[in-house]
């Protein structure tokens, strides 16, 4: 399969993707920025709050080679694009403690500071047929929402000075270690 068939493939599990996140209810379109991979932007209003709702991106990492075994499937939770630099060195403490407890994503910083985001990569056979590559992007999808929601709040708290990575620390049953 050629690249140009690769891309045309995915994009039809993209309109796919859109259209089920439409239909339940969340608002989605599908969205190609030049020099940017092709994507589906939601508005994931049940996991922000009514001030700043959280704004999901499903995209595949751009084809490498037309003999890729495996597509990189992103799903890209902000969750805020205010960081207020002061609370910075608080919220790095939080999600790494946050971090070393997932099991998988990373919550992160962009590097010039200005998103604070769940991140999820997953690793998909590019010759399943489109029924299993869908499934296979839909339990990614799925299990963004779960693992961002079960932590969006207590991040969100030390975000906005409620609470410090101590909170975090109780909020996980303890100190974040391996026993």
């Amino acid at each position: 399969m050629d690249i140009k068939e690769i891309e045309a493939r995915r994009h039809e599990l993209l309109e796919g993707l859109c259209k089920d996140l439409n239909d339940e209810q969340i608002a989605a379109v599908i969205i190609k920025d030049e020099g940017a991979a092709e994507m589906v932007r939601a508005i994931l209003d049940e996991l922000g709050d009514e001030d700043n709702p959280v704004e999901g991106e499903f995209f595949f990492r751009p084809v490498q080679s037309d003999d890729d075994a495996a597509w990189i499937f992103m799903s890209v939770f902000t969750i805020s694009n205010e960081l207020p630099q002061e609370r910075l060195p608080e919220l790095y403490e939080a999600m790494s403690y946050i971090n070393f407890n997932l099991p998988c994503g990373s919550f992160s910083i962009d590097k010039d500071h200005r998103f604070f985001c769940y991140v999820l990569s997953s690793m998909i056979p590019e010759d399943m047929v489109d029924e299993e590559l869908y499934r296979e992007m839909d339990i990614a999808v799925g299990n963004a929402f779960v693992i961002a929601d079960s932590y969006i709040g207590i991040l969100s708290d030390v975000l906005n000075g409620k609470i410090g990575a101590d909170g975090v620390v109780e909020f996980l049953g303890g100190p974040a270690d391996a026993e």
